[in-house]
């Protein structure tokens, strides 16, 4: 098998591991906010933040970084990899030195959150970065032997563990145990520790396997390849934490802007716990809407016509599933959440699954033009604007407010990297194809809002079969308009049919 050919399965891998981890990942938030309430989603998603860093830092971030510094003999098909041991050292010493910051800092960033029961949660899920080197390691040096699918089956592996982990120990807190619901965020947290340990397991005893594969003639670990490391670490963790740095803002802003705005301390946690159920969908939109794109079309580089055709199957199916998801909301949040609260505020929130999925691929195509680095003060600049947007709107809009500070802070990041992803490549979207898209989804998104409106259910089993029904009516309607509208010529469906044909054959 050729080496594009070993590229291309292994990016289709990754992303189907990538899937089912967030289909997972957003199944275990729904029975722990039916199991703890609001409030029990809320404690779990004020400590998400650290364990979610930890986890792209192993499963994505990372692993990348290390294949990116590997030597690849694609004649031999031998690795020259920098020193095992000496690489372990330097990422454990890395992993030691934030997991000691955490643990000593928990007290004051609780205190930052507005609330100091957090800490003993937060001193746990520190523990992550202790088991950062381990995992990450082994999944960079496979992945640079092209073994992706050992990568994709230890992130599905470690996330299963996880999530069995996180439902059971929320179980035990709400129906067996006496203590506090915030018992909830320790114990999900070693959750994730436990699910990590499993996938580390795993991992090592694969690598005994396949030690042979490895070459002996270590790289040696020097100046310049730990600062590769480290700026390929920087550059692999920007598509992937783009949502989670808006999520650090509100875990230390939201909670008590709301009790600026109308609620006592216990109902601004609640209110939280009903804003933080948006998340878990928008991530679920984010695969749908990004990750299949450019798994459909990964052969991106500086080549301005996959671009163009990654950026407008992006375009369509991220816009698809946001309208989609607003349209179903008023079913699709009290099937899986119990209640409509928040409602107004949550579908706002789908807007996200676009604006975030645009930015990722737009960011992906200027790092091939090597603008990488410089895409940090533009990050930088929309942390700050969701920050003041927090402090503007919040105290006099309530949730609704911080939904629109998202909306107004990924604009503007998306709109920043469009402006210089056409100034370096004078490329042309036609607006024969923006207007027809926009048509299309618009009517789509109206038949489907139109048509749950005609039923009057409170039943939640009663709503799944609408839910999916209505889902399947928005994809029906997607498809044959695509092919009608002639949203895509031929030649493009032609390209994107013959890289399913030689994915297939290989």
């Amino acid at each position: 098998m050729s080496h594009q050919a070993l590229w291309v399965r292994g990016a289709l891998f990754l992303s189907i591991a990538g899937f089912l981890s967030k289909v997972l990942g957003m199944a275990y938030r729904v029975p722990l906010q039916n199991i703890a309430g609001d409030e029990g989603l809320y404690i779990y998603q004020q400590i998400y933040p650290i364990l979610s860093i930890a986890i792209i830092l192993s499963v994505y971030s990372l692993p990348s970084a290390i294949s990116h510094i590997a030597v690849n003999d694609h004649k031999s098909n031998v690795v020259r990899i920098p020193h095992v041991g000496m690489l372990f050292m330097v990422l454990f010493g890395a992993g030691m030195a934030f997991y000691i910051a955490i643990f000593l800092s928990a007290d004051l960033l609780a205190a930052w959150m507005g609330d100091p029961e957090l800490s003993r949660a937060l001193k746990v899920a520190g523990g992550m970065f202790l088991l950062i080197p381990v995992t990450a390691l082994f999944r960079g040096l496979f992945q640079s032997l092209s073994l992706s699918h050992i990568v994709a089956a230890s992130q599905i592996i470690e996330q299963f563990f996880r999530v069995i982990g996180i439902i059971g120990a929320t179980f035990f807190v709400v129906y067996v145990g006496r203590g506090s619901l915030y018992a909830i965020g320790s114990y999900t947290a070693w959750a994730t520790i436990g699910g990590t340990v499993i996938a580390s397991f795993a991992l090592l005893w694969l690598y005994k396997r396949n030690a042979h594969r490895f070459s002996r003639n270590r790289l040696n670990l020097n100046k310049r390849v730990i600062q590769s490391l480290l700026i390929g670490m920087a550059i692999y963790s920007v598509n992937y934490m783009l949502h989670l740095v808006l999520q650090l803002v509100d875990v230390f802003t939201l909670v008590e802007l709301l009790e600026t705005y109308a609620y006592r301390f216990d109902e601004a946690k609640v209110e939280k716990g009903v804003f933080d159920r948006s998340h878990s969908l928008i991530q679920l939109g984010l695969v749908l809407g990004s990750s299949l794109a450019l798994a459909l079309i990964p052969e991106v580089h500086q080549n301005h016509m996959k671009q163009g055709l990654a950026f407008k199957w992006t375009f369509v199916l991220s816009l698809s599933a946001s309208v989609g998801l607003i349209a179903v909301m008023p079913y699709l949040n009290p099937l899986l959440f119990k209640t409509k609260d928040g409602m107004l505020s949550i579908q706002l929130m789908m807007l996200l699954v676009f604006l975030l999925s645009m930015t990722v691929v737009v960011s992906v195509f200027l790092q091939a033009y090597d603008y990488r680095v410089k895409q940090f003060k533009w990050i930088l600049l929309m942390v700050g604007l969701k920050y003041a947007l927090n402090l503007l709107l919040i105290p006099t809009f309530g949730l609704i407010g911080a939904s629109v500070a998202y909306i107004g802070a990924v604009g503007l990041l998306l709109a920043i990297l469009l402006w210089k992803w056409k100034t370096i490549t004078k490329i042309k979207i036609s607006y024969g194809f923006i207007i027809r898209s926009l048509t299309l989804i618009s009517v789509m998104g109206i038949v489907v809002y139109g048509m749950q409106s005609l039923f009057n259910v409170s039943d939640r089993l009663l709503m799944l079969p609408i839910v999916i029904g209505l889902c399947l009516l928005g994809v029906v309607m997607i498809i044959m308009g695509l092919w009608f509208l002639n949203i895509f010529s031929k030649k493009e469906w032609e390209h994107v049919l013959g890289k399913h044909r030689e994915r297939g054959s290989s």
